[in-house]
């Protein structure tokens, strides 16, 4: 019988501590966790040995059948417990940080290790015979191995792309046709998240079969395709040129590589032509495709082409109905009827501009007036600590210069016309008539400036130092209005 003195006493006391440190241990403190193990590893083989229990041999005492069976157990959990503390420390030291992640490789290692520890302990402790063992085992894995096969090309297809790496945790791919974010590896199969947030489990051997692709690499160049279908009708080139100024007019699309713009093929009713260009980070992709087919939209529109349905008869957009349109866009000029943007129509001056040269500057003194681009692209900047610095880009529709016409504030930013641009000019003369007859326009003109202020960057250009709450910044802008167009109160 154990006694108090006795060795294997000691030997199960430090296995229900290794137990509990195992289970109450805090896990996010590996490094003490894998300490204590070792600690307690050290223990029971100076426990063993010291006790006359050789793991090495078989279990002592033969004539006390409680002492030799507790001494054979001690000796069996020894090569299970060394067994783990190898795996753990070959995980730390051997395998790269990147596989920490993925349970695959770990498992592998592990199943491993431990199946060389338990043929050792059957052979030493146990002294069973190994070679029979290893024959009888050689043909149940025959026989489990064709019961399983289709498990097993999962698992070592699974072996095959964690050793590649042709995605990782998190990466956006697509495995054949389906397109998703990589949330598990295993030993069986890939698990993706797709965009409707949905979970595909894709096996390991399809997976290994199929062609894959990583959008996440390069991790700073991310493409992004645009293709639109336009009438036969229209000039290529002319088309071209507008696809061309859309990709430009985007401040999130790359310069370099640059973008493509090219004509995809040609049918009876339509060509198709595509924009191939590139973001930095993969999460604009959509926000840049969308604003890419809204930008191409606007710039086929400044140059007559509309994009529609090619079922429907062509139209033709002639240049009084651009001035319409233009006006329309302006935020101030929403609460106007069609009289009065007709009246506003004739006073618009046509303007052409190089790239390069400046279509608006705060040291401008001609006086105050409403810039939109009709046609090309035209980026805003302003001058700090002597460096100017962009603050957008401007495609066909936008303007600046509402806070000018409207209340007189004469902003400090620059236009600058990035190709060949068209602008339509308006000058506060003529919108002084129509504040002057109708008093509620120029109040709901107020207000539609003062929600949208950000857009003509007015408080980073004026001097204003009221409360730059909603009531204050509107009334400042109405002071401005009566001031500027002389209107009564």
């Amino acid at each position: 019988m154990p006694t108090l003195t006795d060795g294997v006493l000691y030997g199960i006391a430090i296995l229900v501590l290794d137990f509990l440190a195992w289970r109450f241990m805090d896990r996010k403190i590996e490094q003490a966790r894998l300490a204590f193990r070792a600690l307690m590893f050290g223990l029971s083989s100076y426990v063993l040995f010291s006790s006359g229990m050789n793991p090495l041999r078989a279990a002592p005492w033969p004539d006390e059948p409680l002492r030799h069976m507790l001494a054979q157990l001690l000796e069996l959990v020894w090569w299970l417990q060394g067994a783990r503390l190898v795996t753990v420390v070959l995980d730390r030291a051997v395998l790269p940080e990147s596989w920490h992640k993925e349970r695959l490789f770990q498992d592998v290692l592990g199943a491993l290790i431990f199946l060389a520890a338990a043929v050792g302990a059957i052979a030493f402790v146990l002294q069973l015979p190994v070679r029979g063992l290893l024959a009888t085992s050689g043909a149940l894995a025959v026989v489990l191995g064709l019961a399983i096969q289709s498990t097993l090309n999962d698992v070592f297809s699974g072996i095959v792309l964690n050793a590649t790496q042709p995605f990782r945790l998190g990466d956006w791919i697509t495995i054949g046709e389906v397109e998703g974010k990589v949330v598990e590896s295993n030993w069986r199969a890939t698990s993706l998240l797709n965009g409707q947030g949905n979970i595909v489990v894709i096996p390991n051997s399809v997976a290994a079969r199929t062609n894959i692709v990583n959008a996440n690499e390069p991790s700073h160049t991310h493409g992004i395709s645009v293709v639109l279908s336009i009438t036969p009708s229209i000039r290529p080139a002319l088309v071209l040129n507008a696809l061309a100024n859309a990709a430009a007019s985007s401040d999130a699309v790359l310069t370099d590589p640059r973008p493509i713009v090219s004509v995809r093929r040609a049918s009876d009713d339509a060509i198709e032509y595509e924009i191939v260009c590139y973001v930095d980070a993969l999460s604009k992709k959509i926000d840049v495709r969308n604003d890419l087919f809204d930008l191409a939209h606007r710039h086929l529109l400044s140059r007559g082409v509309a994009l529609r349905s090619l079922s429907v008869a062509e139209s033709v957009t002639e240049n009084a109905d651009e001035k319409h349109r233009l006006l329309r866009s302006v935020i101030i000029f929403q609460t106007l009827d069609d009289a009065e943007i007709s009246e506003l129509e004739a006073q618009l001056t046509q303007h052409e501009f190089d790239a390069g040269d400046t279509v608006y500057a705060a040291a401008d003194e001609t006086g105050h007036e409403l810039h939109i681009l009709a046609r090309g692209v035209a980026q805003v900047s302003v001058a700090k600590n002597g460096v100017d610095v962009a603050l957008r880009r401007l495609a066909p529709g936008d303007s600046i210069g509402q806070s000018g016409i409207l209340a007189g504030v004469r902003t400090n930013v620059t236009m600058r016309a990035l190709t060949r641009a068209t602008v339509f000019r308006l000058d506060k003369a003529a919108l002084t008539p129509i504040l002057t007859r109708r008093p509620e326009v120029a109040r709901e003109m107020c207000r539609l400036l003062s929600e949208h202020h950000a857009t003509e960057e007015l408080l980073l250009a004026s001097p204003v130092r009221e409360d730059e709450t909603s009531g204050g910044l509107l009334q400042w802008i109405r002071d401005g209005v009566r001031r500027f167009h002389a209107l009564a109160h």
